[in-house]
């Protein structure tokens, strides 16, 4: 494996009271097992995340039962994954003022995150994702944004950008245009201050919908960590094979992240690659979640020392963690299960 380096400039980290201040849509995250033949019928998209409206929303909501409710959206999950492994995350988002926005906000906080959640008045409800995990872990999402699409520029100014060694957006926020504007008042505020900017590419569709826009992110140097998985990556610079696919996400000052299921991870520098394995796992229970706690893991590392591969390293960890069972949110206390060596001290 080759030697690599963060291309980064050197962090003068000691004042930021954040490890990675998380951007992204507020949703409680409705979990439930189901077979493939019930996510057809239920007119879900295999494998893949969906937008519904609320109406359709009800109505899987009443075409399952045993819902397991949390927390959650992609970049909270992400903010849990660091604070489990003993990092300081915080997350900003919009959620309704109803029962499921009462208690968003303290969910997160009484797991170690720093929640900067704003109640809309628009009378939009809290933003939910039903998620239905197959046999094999396959998990197919519906989502409803609500007021998590609401997100506005004065929660991101409240959110404390400055106050961060990583900023980390997710792309679904490309689906809601007032949630857009508050990403760029973000990455502003971001660029401003020196704050690194993590992309997660989110899904093949989100690649689809908006590839020029985040083409231009990535291409023109506001990012500088990407996340994403082999089909968004291919989708994203519209190469035919991931080889093509890794050499033109290869730019100066930035680092790009490939993971591949279960044939591991691929990291790309200005001065290399590095490959690592998947972390064995006894039993695949459910993939939601798996490249939020990658982030969270690789994210962990770059801000508390680790090598890029160790970086790595970290985010196959707590991806393998979270696929052993139902949900995004770890299962033990990741940083009492950590591989020593891979942060230093």
């Amino acid at each position: 494996m080759p030697d690599l380096r963060w291309p980064f400039a050197a962090q003068n980290w000691n004042d930021r009271a954040v490890d990675v201040l998380c951007l992204g849509h507020a949703l409680v995250d409705r979990l439930a097992y189901a077979t493939l033949d019930e996510v057809v019928i239920a007119r879900m998209e295999p494998g893949a995340m969906t937008l519904v409206d609320g109406d359709r929303a009800s109505e899987i909501e009443r075409a399952f039962s045993a819902w397991r409710e949390i927390a959650g959206g992609s970049a909270a999950n992400t903010a849990v994954g660091v604070a489990s492994l003993g990092g300081s995350p915080g997350f900003a988002g919009a959620v309704g003022d109803d029962r499921a926005g009462s208690w968003y906000a303290s969910d997160l906080e009484r797991l170690g995150v720093r929640a900067v959640v704003a109640t809309v008045s628009s009378g939009q409800p809290t933003g939910v994702c039903h998620v239905l995990v197959a046999p094999g872990g396959e998990r197919s999402m519906a989502t409803s944004l609500g007021a998590a699409a609401e997100l506005a520029v004065e929660t991101v100014e409240h959110a404390g950008v400055d106050r961060a060694r990583v900023l980390y957006v997710e792309g679904y926020l490309l689906d809601a245009p007032a949630a857009t504007a508050a990403l760029n008042r973000a990455l502003e505020l971001a660029h401003r201050s020196s704050v690194l900017v993590a992309l997660t590419l989110s899904d093949p569709f989100v690649v689809d919908r908006h590839r020029t826009r985040i083409a231009d992110l990535v291409f023109e140097g506001a990012v500088d960590v990407l996340l994403g998985n082999a089909d968004e990556a291919l989708g994203l610079t519209g190469a035919g094979s991931l080889a093509g696919a890794v050499a033109a996400l290869r730019r100066e000052g930035s680092v790009a992240v490939v993971t591949l299921g279960a044939s591991g991870s691929l990291l790309v520098t200005p001065s290399g690659e590095a490959t690592i394995g998947a972390d064995e796992v006894a039993q695949v229970e459910d993939t939601t979640g798996a490249g939020d706690l990658f982030a969270a893991g690789f994210l962990y590392g770059l801000t508390h020392g680790a090598s890029p591969e160790a970086a790595l390293r970290l985010g196959s960890f707590a991806a393998a963690e979270i696929i052993g069972h139902l949900g995004a949110r770890p299962a033990i206390r990741l940083a009492d299960a950590m591989p020593e060596g891979l942060v230093p001290g």
